[in-house]
């Protein structure tokens, strides 16, 4: 069989020499190229995505109850435990009205007492209001530089769905310890229930219970 002759074209000769060299190379160097960019693009749609994941926080709060000894009793997620469960809801009013109405003269306390009593509390309820209103003319602070009050909650009874009696007592001591008086309270909160979303709120305020109305009077 007869070898191929040479192109008698010069430059077809060369062209053809060239391909036959360093084509090759030059396909692979292409393929690369598009391996590199279809990476690259890979890359960037999953970080982008990842990002994207990352902002968006969805928390599924898991509700603890225990019972006055601390030990737990219910466990499970907000489908497993009904929100308005009374024995969850008298808990968690019981909690407020002793950060509220407590005074003490440790400070950093104090503003942890103060931070979750506005965790139930929102912007436009008529019980925000009152609640500042108390604490414009009664601040913790300025008390506990010569008295302390310690809060007992007696008992709480529902009047409706959304209402609740709260009875509870205040001793109030000196700084030397010395009981000074002692007080007893009625209040009736009523209250809203809103699962909470945002996971500082849900380390206070876990079950998304929010008092819209409180009102408060000595009793004799």
């Amino acid at each position: 069989m007869a070898a191929k002759s040479p192109p008698e074209n010069p430059y077809l000769a060369a062209r053809q020499e060239w391909n036959e060299r360093y084509g090759s190379y030059v396909k692979a160097a292409v393929s690369w190229r598009i391996v590199g960019v279809t990476g690259m693009l890979m890359a960037v749609i999953g970080f982008s995505y990842g990002l994207y994941q990352s902002s968006q926080v969805k928390l599924v709060p898991y509700i603890v109850e225990v019972d006055q000894l601390g030990t737990a009793v219910s466990v499970g997620f907000p489908q497993q435990i009904e929100y308005a469960d009374p024995r969850v809801v008298r808990a968690t009013l019981g909690t407020f009205v002793a950060n509220f109405r407590s005074v003490t003269p440790d400070a950093v306390v104090q503003k942890q007492y103060i931070d979750r009593t506005y965790a139930l509390l929102r912007t436009a309820d008529p019980a925000t209001e009152k609640v500042n209103a108390w604490f414009r003319g009664n601040s913790p602070f300025e008390r506990a530089r010569t008295i302390t009050v310690a809060v007992e909650v007696t008992n709480i009874v529902p009047l409706s769905n959304q209402s609740f009696q709260v009875d509870w007592t205040e001793y109030e001591r000196d700084r030397q310890g010395r009981e000074l008086a002692v007080r007893r309270f009625r209040g009736v909160a009523t209250v809203t229930l809103t699962p909470p979303q945002d996971e500082a709120l849900i380390r206070l305020n876990p079950i998304g219970l929010y008092l819209r109305d409180f009102d408060w009077t000595a009793q004799l």
